[in-house]
């Protein structure tokens, strides 16, 4: 088995970065009226099941994109990530965003590129906080960071995302190494980004809820 290469932090860090900006400075006024249309066409709609409703829309897209091999071509990106996980990061985002708009938040009033690094951090920014000795409830609401939050802790939790980059980029490599071997591996990287995309969903709700 051919040792699996990965992209340095920074270069991870990097692509994030270049896959945010793309989003907020592209995509931002489509994520508008998605979730605009969707709530026009189901009217009455609560804000918890408008975000359920996108938050599985997109894991399924996510899982699709999971399940294919050969993928590229969305976004020039100007460091060496691969094209499978800077989708995958393009899909989470989109939907972070989606919910965070669902909820009533706008780039205009909110920090999404800051946001979006403690959602895809997830578990590890409540162990960062608790091990800084600020104790929240399970859910990280968005209440909560704006009034513990300081830039300095906010840095001391960058560095634990970076960590979680580079973890999730590990797994990301490995299935797609399991992808080569003929009706398991599209089933493997299905689950994977469905997997990823629901957790960061579920978290994206609990903190934009709140």
């Amino acid at each position: 088995m051919e040792a699996i290469k990965l992209p340095s932090k920074e270069t991870l860090q990097n692509g994030l970065d270049t896959v945010i900006d793309y989003v907020i400075s592209t995509d931002y006024t489509v994520i508008e009226a998605y979730v605009d249309k969707l709530r026009e066409q189901n009217t009455g709609i609560s804000c918890d099941k408008l975000a359920h409703k996108i938050l599985n829309r997109k894991s399924v897209k996510n899982g699709l994109v999971g399940a294919v091999t050969g993928l590229g071509g969305f976004i020039t990106l100007p460091i060496s990530v691969p094209a499978d996980l800077a989708c995958s990061w393009k899909i989470q985002a989109s939907m972070a965003f989606s919910i965070a708009y669902v909820y009533g938040h706008t780039k205009d009033t909110t920090d999404l590129k800051t946001d979006l690094y403690l959602l895809l951090a997830g578990d590890s920014v409540k162990e960062a906080l608790k091990q800084m000795g600020i104790e929240l409830s399970k859910a990280v609401t968005k209440k909560a960071v704006q009034k513990y939050i300081t830039k300095d802790i906010m840095l001391k939790i960058w560095r634990v995302v970076g960590r979680k980059i580079i973890t999730k980029a590990g797994e990301k490599s490995l299935t797609s190494f399991v992808k080569l071997v003929p009706m398991v591996g599209a089933p493997v990287g299905f689950m994977f980004d469905w997997s990823a995309t629901q957790a960061v969903g579920r978290f994206a709700i609990s903190y934009y809820r709140g």
